[in-house]
């Protein structure tokens, strides 16, 4: 922010031209397969059963994987290890993935995955923060406390105090780029990534952990990183 006189952001023509590239504008090549995930229909519940038959034998199709197909279960959360890329059975929200399909197009791996033959054991939903501290239900292995200095003794010293209450809904963001990825595999066996984040160095590490790979092994390349939104 300059002081005086407003700047225009460096991409800012780009933007509003539509000559901006982004990963979704890149072109594919030649036999690249298409990923979609299979989702979770409910907010929160018990896997009992997944049939991916219907799945694998859909047009363009040419595989379908729960986690017991991978392996593995990589780990996508960004710091403390506890987010499962696909379900490891307990359904903590809505659109929670479960399977992922390849297939030769993306509409072709979108329109597969809703045949998938879903059995879930539905709990009650909990939708509010007081609903789930009332139930003291915590994600995966809980809460982490991040502190430093004694805020207890600070406030007490404090020659003026105020307590309440604040609420804060839910926001949509009207961002500029929707989530993309485009992988490339080497010839050396190395992986070249395409992507809208603002962390490569976290996708760098979560792909090379994914794939046994080590961190020089995969190289993260991004256009642009977007807006925070706060």
């Amino acid at each position: 922010m300059s002081v005086g006189r407003p700047l225009p952001h460096d991409a800012a023509r780009l933007h509003v031209t539509g000559a901006a590239r982004y990963v979704d504008d890149l072109p594919t090549p030649r036999g690249c397969l298409h990923l979609a995930f299979g989702l979770s229909p409910i907010a929160a519940g018990r896997l009992t059963g997944l049939d991916l038959t219907a799945v694998r034998a859909a047009p363009g199709v040419l595989g379908a994987f729960a986690p017991a197909d991978l392996g593995c279960n990589p780990d996508c959360s960004p710091s403390v290890h506890d987010e499962p890329l696909l379900s490891d059975g307990t359904i903590h929200y809505l659109g929670q993935p479960l399977f992922i399909v390849a297939a030769e197009s993306h509409l072709q791996a979108r329109q597969a995955a809703r045949r998938a033959q879903i059995e879930i054991e539905e709990a009650p939903a909990l939708l509010t923060i007081d609903d789930a501290l009332a139930a003291n239900s915590r994600f995966e292995d809980g809460p982490r406390v991040y502190g430093r200095g004694d805020a207890a003794a600070a406030i007490a010293a404090a020659p003026r105090q105020v307590s309440g209450r604040f609420e804060m809904g839910g926001q949509e963001h009207f961002y500029l780029e929707g989530q993309a990825a485009l992988a490339l595999p080497q010839d050396n066996g190395d992986m070249v990534i395409h992507c809208s984040s603002q962390h490569p160095s976290e996708i760098q590490h979560k792909v090379a952990h994914a794939l046994g790979l080590p961190m020089h092994g995969v190289r993260v390349e991004m256009r642009r990183m977007g807006g925070g939104f706060g």
